[in-house]
């Protein structure tokens, strides 16, 4: 499958940018369109639940809608300019025969949730920021507060971009499977990737050593130059020993399926998609 149309929600942080450098190295790759999508949602409650006169909730509405407007402005504005200084055109749509990298600007109202999560179905890929740690604690934005939707119910691949991330062409994957439902997802959404990598390593447990070879021999069929890695001591956590395991391989790209169990055991017994979301340093493709 070819990633021609890359969706890059935002709320207008300072990190849009990164997120976009890290869509332009995938779009390309492949000549992809990049949608920029930030979505409106109103926090006023009407005059009867905050008991309010009309007239004065009618005065913070328009204020509202006023602060929102500048808000989407401000985001297409630098969009506007991120293109200009990229020498990417500005246009929607991009036209069924495109043979170059377009990004358009959407600007809709409504819920967050539902809004990303139906845009993110009608992608090839979704670009988001990874969350980012304040002391103990995980930033909570929208866009973070919104991820678990956009993982579990899209449907799209979730490219993490590390907030330290620096904008470069990947070059070295690594690939964790695990023989569930998602890893084959992942696997099979993010050939076209994988194949234009200079080397790919599949990791798997060691009693799975078998079957990670028939993999690396199904990515060889597809072009890809792949070998094994067997994720075998027992000295750390799953997510810390794969994540180790990509540092002394000098991957930057790294490909698993999210959330092979439920998200509540995820977060209960400190599971493996979780560790990665919260401390990956390089560029993660996720698939549920």
């Amino acid at each position: 499958m070819a990633i021609k149309s890359i969706l890059v929600p935002t709320d207008g942080r300072d990190d849009m940018q990164k997120v976009l450098e890290a869509a332009l190295v995938v779009a390309r790759r492949f000549e992809s369109h990049i949608m920029v999508l930030h979505v409106s949602e109103g926090t006023i409650l009407s005059a009867r639940e905050v008991n309010l006169p009309d007239r004065l909730q009618a005065s913070a509405k328009i204020e509202e809608r006023r602060i929102l407007k500048e808000r989407a402005d401000d985001i297409q504005h630098r969009l506007t300019a991120f293109a200009k200084r990229r020498r990417i055109a500005l246009c929607d749509p991009p036209g069924d025969q495109q043979k170059r990298v377009t990004i358009s600007f959407h600007h809709e109202s409504g819920n967050v949730r539902e809004t990303l999560v139906n845009w993110a179905r009608m992608v090839d890929a979704t670009a988001v920021m990874r969350p980012t740690h304040f002391g103990r604690f995980l930033s909570r934005g929208i866009m973070e507060s919104n991820l678990d939707a956009l993982m579990l119910h899209s449907g799209s691949p979730i490219l993490l971009v590390p907030p330290d991330w620096v904008a470069h062409r990947a070059q070295r994957a690594v690939v964790a499977w695990n023989q569930s439902l998602e890893s084959s997802r992942a696997l099979s959404v993010t050939i076209p990737w994988l194949v234009q990598m200079k080397k790919v390593t599949v990791v798997v447990p060691r009693k799975l050593h078998d079957i990670g070879h028939r993999v690396v021999e199904h990515l060889g069929r597809h072009g890809a130059k792949a070998d094994i890695r067997i994720l075998d001591r027992r000295t750390a956590a799953v997510g810390k020993r794969l994540l180790a395991i990509c540092k002394n391989l000098d991957a930057d790209f790294l490909v698993m399926g999210g959330y092979s169990h439920s998200r509540m055991q995820e977060r209960v017994f400190g599971g493996v998609t979780e560790y990665v979301l919260q401390n990956s340093r390089i560029v993660t493709v996720m698939v549920h």
